[in-house]
């Protein structure tokens, strides 16, 4: 009716890898509680982290701010007719840090 070596290979084949994966299971176990004060230790520093990085980023705006200020000034004090277009990129650049800062400051948590 059916082969029995066959029947008897495939119970050995299920036999040997239902056990060598409830090793492996049972080898991971003690290694949880470090993974997981690993994650957490990690976690809590680059929570840290979040306050230099929102400093970072509101240094770097007050620079390219000043820098783009003093572009559009200059082509509204020479009359250049793509002065609007400076004016917009400037304030779409203050929006964007703006909003870059607030993802910061949730992300991190700070």
């Amino acid at each position: 009716m059916f082969n029995r070596k066959l029947f008897s290979q495939k119970g050995l084949l299920t036999l040997v890898a239902l056990m060598s994966g409830n090793l492996v299971a049972m080898a991971q176990q003690p290694a949880a509680g470090n993974g997981a004060a690993a994650l957490s230790s990690t976690a809590t520093t680059i929570r840290s982290y979040g306050v230099a990085a929102n400093t970072i980023v509101l240094a770097i705006g007050l620079i390219i701010g000043l820098v783009g200020a003093i572009r559009v000034y200059s082509k509204w004090h020479n009359g250049d007719p793509d002065t609007m277009k400076a004016v917009t990129g400037w304030f779409g650049a203050a929006l964007f840090l703006i909003a870059v800062g607030t993802v910061l400051t949730a992300f991190f948590g700070a």
